[in-house]
């Protein structure tokens, strides 16, 4: 009775064994993924950065002081128009050095590199004490300085480059021998601004804005 009674339990416990073991089995067939001890690394990116702005230079035209920087026009040199009141306008570019000479109604004066002359002359038929006349001429061996037009047009530039640069150009022949000119009218307020050219020479020597028929030659003779 005694050993009926054992085989039962010692069955059992072997099944208990056997199963343990299938298990242990199972669990080392299973494969394990290694731990990584490294840490993370941190993908640290750069923001992007807007290039800044370069600053734009600021250029300053009509400069009563400063010649150079003076734009011609149609109606006139910097800060000087035709019709404007003489006196005023002297007193208006006196640094420049421009003033009355012994010539009544003239006034004249280098730039400060003597690379050119500016002349302003006023009305001395009708005693309106109107400027009639700016021009200014070329001095030096250098013939692209001075006042400029927005079309970078002036002293030295071609009869080409002003013919092209206009479409209301015109080119004519003075009444002085070896003299002729390209002009540009304007109608609203009857200037016209003329580029003078001289045989030998394939650059403007002048460039006048003028309320009569062509520039004053010689004005004090």
């Amino acid at each position: 009775m005694t050993l009926l009674r054992a085989r039962p339990a010692v069955a059992a416990l072997a099944a208990i064994l056997l199963g343990t073991s299938v298990m242990s089995g199972c669990a080392s067939n299973v494969p394990t993924v290694p731990e990584d001890s490294t840490p993370s690394a941190t993908t640290s990116e750069t923001p992007m950065l807007p290039t800044p702005t370069p600053t734009p230079e600021v250029t300053t035209t009509n400069d009563p002081h400063d010649p150079d920087t003076w734009i011609v026009t149609e109606q006139g040199i910097g800060p000087i128009e035709v019709a404007d009141d003489y006196d005023e306008s002297l007193a208006e570019i006196r640094a420049t050095g421009v003033g009355p000479i012994d010539c009544d109604g003239v006034a004249y004066g280098p730039a400060d590199d003597n690379a050119y002359d500016i002349m302003v002359i006023k009305d001395r038929h009708d005693g309106t004490d109107e400027v009639v006349e700016i021009t200014v001429t070329w001095l030096g061996d250098t013939m692209g300085v001075g006042p400029r037009t927005e079309e970078d047009l002036g002293l030295g530039s071609t009869k080409p480059q002003v013919l092209g640069a206009y479409e209301r150009a015109e080119e004519s022949t003075s009444s002085i021998e070896g003299r002729s000119y390209v002009s540009i009218a304007d109608d609203d307020s009857g200037t016209q601004l003329v580029f003078t050219y001289v045989d030998g020479y394939d650059g403007a020597v002048s460039v006048s804005v003028i309320s009569g028929a062509e520039p004053a030659y010689e004005p004090c003779a």
